[in-house]
């Protein structure tokens, strides 16, 4: 996929790995390596994961696909220990990476220290 190809929204432009670990201070940030694919239904994506931090809490990501407006904010359920990730669709390059099970793949989800914000990232290598 040709990812100069998609367009440049700044709701979906991200500044990368180097943004989300300077993130830490300013909030809480959960890192997790995603590890299993995981039977789900309604065209959602689950998968499982280890903490890959120290401190994270985070073991599994539920991904949903939105087709009306933006998508909603990332959420975390502490109890759970799971990320609920919205996105407008499965071509979304961020989602293209975590379907190739073949990579090393991460979900990086940071809050602001008031809990008014939060953000997510799926990260893959190459």
């Amino acid at each position: 996929m040709n990812t100069s190809a998609l367009p440049k929204d700044p709701i979906l432009k991200d500044d990368g790995l180097h943004a989300a670990n300077s993130l830490g201070s300013s909030g809480e940030l959960e890192v997790m390596r995603i590890t299993k694919a995981v039977r789900s239904k309604n065209g959602e994506l689950r998968y499982h994961g280890q903490p890959a931090r120290a401190g994270s809490m985070a073991r599994s990501i539920w991904v949903s696909f939105t087709t009306e407006g933006l998508p909603p904010s990332p959420e975390f359920d502490a109890e759970t220990g799971t990320l609920h990730l919205y996105y407008p669709n499965r071509d979304h390059p961020e989602v293209q990476g975590l379907l190739n099970s073949k990579r090393n793949r991460f979900c990086y989800y940071w809050r602001s220290a008031q809990g008014d914000r939060t953000h997510a990232w799926l990260l893959s290598s190459r």
